[in-house]
């Protein structure tokens, strides 16, 4: 009963901060991205200048069918031949559901809500310990960031479900059961996994990690092999001949765009792409490591983003630490504690965010402890597989985009977003760090009540920012978005269209990167191609691009007259 209880309340928190307020923005670009893909269509109409070079088209010919060779050439041109998982399921589901805002986010949100549902489950099952199942699930149904992504229609939450999927047959295998039924699934899981986003090749590396310091496996060596070999023919296959034919050159293209914004920017500290100086690196990463969790989110910048901050945290940590070790040693024990409270005393002015700072070093420490420990029975065995799964992607993923920011000059890749895969891993790691140091000390208690109670203003401030569009984790607008705009837009233009009129669509706006990077002016065929998205497949109203126009969308009617539909007034509505 007790199971039940604690997951129907885990779900109760998830769902409504996930299902809330799905569609009162408009889609930004990654999204409208996503729905011109998952239509098999290019972004910016590399498969449609034949229809709009003719003198008129008309919805019917936007919406005309596409072949399998369409889905990968979209994804391949616009978002480097990722998402195809996603972008397969999302054509799916509008087909049931329609594509308005609300119905194609819907999906993301459901892929977010069964992850914390796994969360919960896996964690009970290996861990059999409630604590540890409630905290897991609790810190990732609170997690902004994850919250975020459930609010987008994009692949992110269902590569956190099927990562997490991929670990848990993982795991069943060395739990003995290893038929081949269950290599099969897990092959599979990982192959979605990486044709879904690159960046999940950080999970099968994990479990490689974890196998090759894992005992007792000899028997497991052909299984998992063969699960290697098929996804790398796999991946093989994806990066020559599939929809990921164009990765490469695409990923050096933007980062070669991106290093120049950051050049642009070298006077702008507050641009979003800038160079990647030491000290800026630093700072962004370990920003990144506090904001990986509800337990320290929002810590960085109370701390003033300062790395002498940070460090006198660590400090008195490695003090405290010291005192752990050398308890036995009175003398050693008690000048290690005296030097941590008067360095705590001499920073008195930071002193909660120092204890919630060590609070989570220490519930990492206690987590780790338990890998290094090697726990020889076999019934601990799972615990130290999960464990240290759990912690290397809590780890790689934030190595990977550092790596990234150092390798290519800009700081783009150190972003929240590209470490959002870890956000399942992160909780269970952090959920049986805290069960293990609660039994460390009666103390320990009344200090992750503190942690909570302080952490609760700083994690609903950052909610609450991304509700008003005025968030940092995901995407920050200023005038805050209003509903979509290309929906408003057809909507209008199906209730004033008449036989005799024309559609006029702007042409003329030049994308950012356009404006920068493009040597001629170039036909913006965007608007036209978000705008049919929203009209009905059979309609034959007939459109016409205006290059001249930037802004303005018209009906011109059969006595010449032109009826205002929509302004997007530049970057106002274009989200």
């Amino acid at each position: 009963m007790r199971k039940y209880g604690l997951l129907f309340l885990l779900i109760a928190i998830a769902s409504f901060l996930r299902f809330s307020n799905l569609d009162n923005r408009g889609l930004f670009t990654d999204e409208k991205f996503t729905l011109l893909n998952a239509n098999g269509i290019w972004v910016g109409g590399g498969n449609q200048i034949d229809i709009f070079n003719k003198p008129f088209f008309t919805p019917q010919d936007f919406w005309s069918p596409k072949n399998v060779e369409d889905y990968f050439e979209a994804i391949a041109h616009s978002d480097f031949g990722t998402h195809i998982v996603y972008n397969g399921l999302l054509h799916y589901w509008m087909e049931l559901f329609g594509n308005s805002d609300y119905s194609i986010r819907f999906l993301s949100a459901v892929f977010s809500l069964l992850t914390v549902i796994v969360v919960y489950l896996f964690s009970l099952e290996v861990f059999k310990n409630h604590t540890v199942a409630f905290l897991s699930g609790f810190l990732l149904a609170l997690d902004p960031l994850n919250i975020a992504q459930s609010h987008i229609a994009r692949s992110y939450t269902l590569s956190f479900l099927l990562v997490l999927l991929a670990t848990y047959y993982f795991l069943e295998i060395f739990r003995g059961n290893k038929k081949s039924r269950n290599f099969i699934i897990y092959a599979v899981l990982v192959g979605l996994c990486m044709l879904n986003h690159y960046l999940n090749f950080l999970v099968p590396l994990s479990h490689g990690l974890v196998f090759l310091f894992t005992k007792n496996k000899k028997h497991l060596w052909f299984g998992f092999i063969s699960a290697a070999v098929f996804n790398v023919l796999l991946m093989l296959y994806w990066f020559n001949w599939g929809g990921g034919y164009l990765a490469m050159n695409f990923l050096k293209d933007k980062n070669e765009k991106h290093l120049k914004l950051a050049q642009l920017n070298i006077n702008s500290p507050e641009a979003a792409v800038q160079l990647s100086t030491p000290a800026l690196v630093t700072k962004k990463t370990i920003e990144l490591v506090f904001d990986s969790s509800i337990f320290t989110q929002g810590l960085f910048l109370r701390l003033n983003s300062g790395l002498k901050n940070v460090a006198v945290t660590f400090a008195i940590f490695l003090l405290l630490l010291g005192a752990y070790y050398f308890k036995s040693k009175q003398k050693l024990y008690i000048s290690l504690v005296v030097a941590a409270v008067v360095l705590l005393a001499v920073n008195h002015a930071i002193m909660e965010d120092i204890i919630i700072a060590n609070c989570f070093y220490f519930v990492v420490f206690f987590a780790l402890e338990f890998i290094f420990k090697r726990p020889e029975e076999t019934s601990s065995q799972p615990q130290f597989i999960l464990v240290a799964v759990s912690a290397l992607m809590f780890i790689l993923p934030i190595l990977f985009v550092l790596n990234d920011a150092l390798k290519n000059g800009h700081t783009t890749s150190l972003t929240h977003r590209y470490i959002g895969v870890a956000s399942p891993f992160v909780a269970i790691l952090l959920g049986f760090g805290i069960n293990r140091f609660l039994k460390f000390s009666k103390l320990a208690f009344f200090l992750m009540i503190f942690v909570f109670l302080h952490q609760y203003q700083p994690v609903k401030f950052e909610i609450m920012s991304y509700f008003a569009d005025k968030s940092n984790l995901n995407a920050w607008f200023e005038p805050a978005r209003v509903p979509n705009p290309y929906a408003t837009a057809a909507k209008s233009i199906l209730e004033k269209y008449q036989e005799s009129d024309t559609l006029y669509i702007p042409g003329g706006y030049q994308e950012f990167y356009v404006q920068v990077f493009a040597k001629e002016k170039v036909v913006n065929y965007n608007d036209a191609q978000y705008l049919n998205l929203y009209l009905p497949k059979k309609s034959n109203i007939p459109e016409k691009i205006d290059v001249n126009e930037r802004d303005k969308v018209f009906l011109k009617k059969g006595n010449g007259e032109k009826l205002l539909i929509f302004d997007f007034e530049g970057t106002k509505y274009r989200y």
